[in-house]
């Protein structure tokens, strides 16, 4: 069964979530401690992908970062375009980059919309688009099924999540070729879900001489 009804579906929901999470890193300390630590080791371009009205690239953005965002849907890539230095519509398992082109990759709770199966190809094409030495800071929930709801953000709208062990987005980023750096799991803050998050750092290897 296919999950593009995604696609419609943040389109739908894209101004109510931009209300609901434009400011959600005010309450979650330890994210924001990873990502000023990940902007801090990071080279230019940054690309957000799955990055929704453009949240958590604007908080790299901030740093000094040129950060493109990447995202299925046309609604979020626009609300992005405004905080970010560009927006691209596309799929994050076949990513309008070059090979090598990127300093960093980010990607905050959206890997979560791909299946089970598909991680490894999404983790190798994050693989490709990195240049030697480039950075991959990911978030997941936690837990071992596809959750599927028929009501987002009081929208009458369908969305499907895949839920991840960390053992699992360690060891299919290592299979993809990818070092991880750091791998942790934090309890859920009062703000959000009553899922545990995870948290995956990785780099691509440096080039050799």
């Amino acid at each position: 069964m296919s999950w593009d009804y995604l696609v419609s579906t943040y389109d739908a929901v894209a101004a109510k979530y931009d209300a609901r999470f434009s400011d959600e890193l005010r309450d979650k300390p330890r994210d924001r401690e990873l990502l000023e630590a990940f902007a801090a080791t990071v080279g230019d371009p940054v690309a957000d992908i799955g990055c929704g009205p453009g949240q958590i690239g604007a908080f790299v953005r901030e740093r000094g970062h040129a950060v493109i965002g990447v995202d299925l849907s046309q609604q979020m890539a626009r609300l992005a375009n405004a905080r970010l230095d560009a927006a691209l519509v596309a799929d994050m398992r076949s990513l309008p980059f070059p090979s090598g082109c990127l300093g960093a990759v980010v990607a905050f709770y959206s890997v979560i919309h791909v299946r089970r199966g598909e991680l490894g190809s999404v983790l190798r094409e994050f693989h490709r688009v990195l240049r030697p030495g480039g950075r991959l800071m990911m978030s997941a929930h936690e837990g071992h099924d596809e959750v599927t709801h028929d009501e987002f953000l009081g929208e009458p709208v369908r969305v499907t999540g895949t839920f991840f062990e960390l053992d699992e987005i360690v060891g299919t980023s290592q299979a993809v070729g990818l070092e991880v750096t750091g791998a942790q799991r934090r309890e859920p803050y009062p703000s959000e879900g009553d899922t545990v998050r995870l948290y995956v750092e990785a780099k691509k290897a440096d080039a050799v001489s």
